[in-house]
C-alpha cells in the first residue's frame, strides 16, 4: 500500500508540475514581452479573432520587403517551427504555398498543422497579402504593410489580420498565444534571414 501511495503522489507531481509549466508557457506565448513587438492587439469578436501588430526591422526597406517575398524559406530559418514551406504555384506577384507548421504552445494532437496559403505581392507600394485556402481550423487573411522607419534607418511592418473559426476550437487564450507564436515565429525567420539575429538567438527565442 506505501509502495503504491508512493507512486501516486509522484504521479500527482509530475501531473501538477506539467500543468504549472503548461500555463507559464500559454501565459508567455499569448501576453508576455517580445523585443520583436513595439504594439499590438489581439481581439475576437463572435468566431473571428480580429490581429494587429507593429514591428521595427533595423534593415532597409526593400531588404525587409524582399526577405517577407519568399515564404518558401521559412524552413530554412526557423527548421525547429516550420517543417515544410514549399511553393506549389509560382505565377506573377502570387505565390501558393504548402506549409507544415509546429506551435509548441498547442496541446498534443494540435501542435502540428498543415497549412495552404496564397501571397500576394505588391513591390511598388510595399505590402503583402495573404489568405488561407486550405486549413482545417480557420479562414486567415492578413495584410501586411511596410514603410520607412522615421530614421531612415529601418523598416516599420504594420500587420493585421482576421482568422475566422471553422470549428470548435481551443480554449481562448491558447487561440491567442498560437496567433502571436505564429507571428513571431515569422518574424524571428526574417530578422535571421536579414542577418540581424545570430542562429543561437533564434533557436533560444522559438
Amino acid at each position: 500500500m506505501k509502495a503504491i501511495l508512493a507512486v501516486l503522489a509522484i504521479v500527482v507531481l509530475a501531473v501538477v508540475i506539467y500543468l504549472g509549466v503548461s500555463y507559464r508557457r500559454v501565459q508567455q506565448a499569448a501576453y508576455g514581452p517580445a523585443k520583436e513587438i513595439v504594439s499590438e492587439s489581439i481581439t475576437k469578436s463572435g468566431d473571428t479573432w480580429h490581429v494587429s501588430f507593429v514591428t521595427k526591422f533595423d534593415a532597409p526597406l526593400d531588404k525587409v520587403f524582399e526577405a517577407y517575398s519568399h515564404p518558401e524559406r521559412l524552413k530554412e530559418y526557423a527548421p525547429d517551427n516550420v517543417l515544410k514551406s514549399e511553393v506549389l504555384e509560382d505565377q506573377g506577384n502570387t505565390k501558393t504555398i504548402d506549409v507544415v507548421g509546429k506551435l509548441d504552445i498547442l496541446p498534443p494532437g494540435f501542435k502540428v498543422q498543415n497549412i495552404r496559403i496564397r501571397y500576394t505581392m505588391y513591390p511598388a507600394e510595399h505590402r503583402i497579402t495573404t489568405e488561407t485556402i486550405d486549413f482545417k481550423l480557420a479562414d486567415m487573411k492578413s495584410e501586411l504593410k511596410f514603410t520607412a522607419a522615421p530614421d531612415n534607418k529601418g523598416t516599420i511592418l504594420d500587420f493585421s489580420e482576421t482568422s475566422k473559426d471553422k470549428a470548435p476550437m481551443l480554449v481562448e487564450s491558447l487561440q491567442k498565444g498560437a496567433l502571436r507564436e505564429q507571428y513571431l515565429t515569422t518574424v524571428r525567420a526574417v530578422n535571421k534571414a536579414l542577418g540581424l539575429t545570430p542562429a543561437h538567438e533564434t533557436r533560444e527565442a522559438g
